[in-house]
């Protein structure tokens, strides 16, 4: 079909300026994007881990796949799928941590068919319960907020409008759709960086030891979080 063709063509366009006008962000969110699926690999070479965390340590690579994917999205003008990914990206960053000390939930999830509340999960990890178990894994933790929670309450709102198909979302009959639009490019790129520093805080907390083997794979990882 023709459409299809003129499609790919004004996408490769959008894609073209993309990379050319904003070559700094770009690689600011590659290489966090690229921290977080190595958090993933050193996890999963550990020895001690539970079935469970096994499993959950190959979500990490999801969540990798998902933001490549919201930046090409961005890049192509399509910014009602990359806001779709990303909000899977940071509810199913934010469940790596929810589930990894509790089995029955991740058994729950995968085998039962159990959903996921998001709030929910912020709420038991923001619990003084769950810090106070932070604290004894991690000399370093003070009891300081994992990530911020009201942030990430906000930018799921907002990538969840995008979902539901909230009204004020809808794009089909913009005279301008999917051309190079930079505010809408630029909107959507520091979304994805927002989710990205709420994962990698949560992260770094959470796997202390982990993280300090990222930084040292990853030396420019330190300067940019």
């Amino acid at each position: 079909m023709q459409i299809l063709a003129d499609l790919n063509n004004k996408f490769s366009e959008n894609l073209a300026r993309l990379m050319s006008e904003n070559g700094s962000t770009l690689s600011d969110i590659d290489l966090k994007a690229r921290a977080i699926a190595e958090i993933g690999e050193i996890l999963s070479k550990k020895e001690s881990l539970q079935i469970s965390q096994s499993e959950i340590a190959l979500i990490f690579h999801e969540v990798f796949s998902d933001l490549v994917l919201s930046v090409y999205f961005t890049g192509c003008a399509l910014d009602k799928p990359a806001q779709t990914v990303l909000r899977r990206a940071l509810e199913l960053g934010i469940a790596i941590v929810y589930l990894w000390d509790l089995p029955h939930v991740f058994w729950g999830w995968k085998s039962h068919d159990y959903d996921l509340n998001f709030n929910d999960m912020l709420e038991h990890l923001s619990k003084e319960g769950y810090e106070s178990f932070l604290a004894s894994l991690n000399t370093n933790y003070h009891g300081e907020n994992l990530f911020e929670y009201s942030e990430a309450k906000r930018l799921y709102r907002v990538l969840s409008n995008t979902i539901h198909g909230k009204i004020t979302t809808h794009e089909s009959n913009l005279p301008d759709r999917f051309s190079y639009n930079k505010q809408d490019l630029q909107n959507n790129l520091e979304l994805i960086r927002r989710v990205q520093a709420i994962l990698l805080q949560l992260f770094k907390k959470r796997f202390a030891n982990c993280f300090a083997e990222v930084e040292r794979r990853i030396p420019a990882i330190s300067k940019v979080i």
